[in-house]
């Protein structure tokens, strides 16, 4: 059993980051991260998979939404589905969800954070989305269009933070 070095919390021995203050878990397990079968849990990522250099420069912020992620489940984490969810207060759950500048500049901001093919991805799928409501909006006689900006702003804002994960912990760069 490892102990966060910042904080004092315990620390599950596949975690990347302490569930409690965000602190990377690169250097303060008990065991080599090197050495763990699958080092970010169940997920079966090698540890060699992300360099302990990539996790060095995340910030406060970043290291606390990845450790959310992480308690929330993981790679397994998607916005409507959380494998432990019942371990998450409010507060994480939002560090997992919420990201105001995906809000506001969707696939913009997904290009800032190198995601371009997901940035390519969800407009599309948005755009679907939005063509199938106004198509809805037309039958039912009942102007939607000038709500449809909202779809895209809320999926964006769902899947950045754990899409960045994927990116920054897993190493990994996925069109879906």
């Amino acid at each position: 059993m490892a102990f966060c070095e910042q904080c004092g919390a315990r620390i599950s021995s596949g975690a990347a980051f302490c569930s409690n203050c965000g602190e990377s878990t690169a250097v303060s397990t008990a065991v080599p991260l090197a050495s763990l079968p699958g080092a970010f849990g169940a997920t079966g990522i090698p540890a060699s998979a992300v360099p302990a250099d990539d996790l060095a420069g995340l910030s406060d912020k970043w290291r606390r939404r990845f450790a959310a992620i992480e308690k929330a489940g993981g790679e397994r984490t998607r916005w409507w589905r959380w494998p432990e969810a019942k371990q998450l207060i409010g507060k994480e759950k939002r560090l997992i969800t919420s990201n105001l500048w995906a809000f506001v500049f969707g696939p913009f901001y997904y290009l800032y954070l190198g995601l371009w093919r997901k940035a390519v991805t969800l407009s599309i799928v948005a755009l679907v989305v939005d063509v199938i409501l106004g198509m809805a909006g037309d039958a039912l006689d009942f102007p939607i269009d000038h709500f449809l900006w909202i779809v895209s702003a809320v999926m964006f804002r769902q899947c950045a933070n754990v899409d960045y994960y994927r990116k920054t912990v897993l190493n990994r760069r996925e069109w879906w």
